[in-house]
């Protein structure tokens, strides 16, 4: 390859990564997203901008995923790993804390930005199927309570991910993630653990 052409490919992936700080930001503030305030914070024209994304559609799918691959990738490594199903689960929840102490508004954000239909597939494929075959571990080695595995698998995800979205509407400001994290995880002992597994 030659240097002109590096040196095209390190620009694009520097303007990019520019780009994904900046909206991040912007979402962190509260400021409106729309590419003329993306174009004028990175410090580049709205044709650049297009360059690179078709719309604005384009440029907040591009944000999503590259936020978002971390998160599967770190799910998808706990859940590969060979350990008892409920650890698997535990380092579940604590990936989603920590996606959510690094984008604390993120949450909000994507519900206002994704349709209900890309958000469903999305944690489909992402997060609930893997938690089936979780879920279906667990049962198998008898430490699971016996139910439908897409019914556990969905009850996971919303009770993990649902105190999340919801942090914008609560009455009052909730301060301690740590405390949530700690009543979620001792909420699915409850539910998920045959009672002779809870007592050990």
């Amino acid at each position: 390859m030659n240097s002109p052409t590096k040196r095209k490919e390190m620009m694009n992936r520097l303007l990019k990564e520019l780009v994904v700080k900046t909206v991040l930001a912007m979402i962190q503030e509260g400021t409106s997203i729309t590419m003329d305030n993306v174009a004028a914070r990175c410090g580049v024209s709205k044709g650049t901008l297009y360059n690179y994304f078709k719309n604005k559609k384009d440029l907040l799918n591009y944000i999503h995923e590259t936020v978002i691959i971390p998160i599967k990738k770190g799910s998808n490594k706990i859940f590969e790993k060979n350990i008892p199903p409920m650890e698997k689960i535990y380092g579940f929840v604590g990936n989603v804390f920590n996606f959510q102490k690094e984008y604390p508004l993120y949450f909000k954000f994507i519900q206002s930005q994704r349709s209900a239909a890309e958000a469903v597939t999305e944690r489909m494929d992402v997060i609930i199927l893997p938690l089936v075959n979780v879920c279906r571990e667990g049962m198998r080695l008898g430490q699971f309570v016996d139910v439908d595995p897409y019914v556990m698998a969905a009850m996971i995800f919303g009770t993990v991910v649902g105190p999340l979205e919801s942090m914008t509407y609560r009455e009052t400001e909730l301060r301690d993630l740590e405390k949530l994290k700690q009543e979620i995880v001792r909420f699915l002992d409850k539910c998920i653990l045959k009672e002779q597994e809870r007592s050990l």
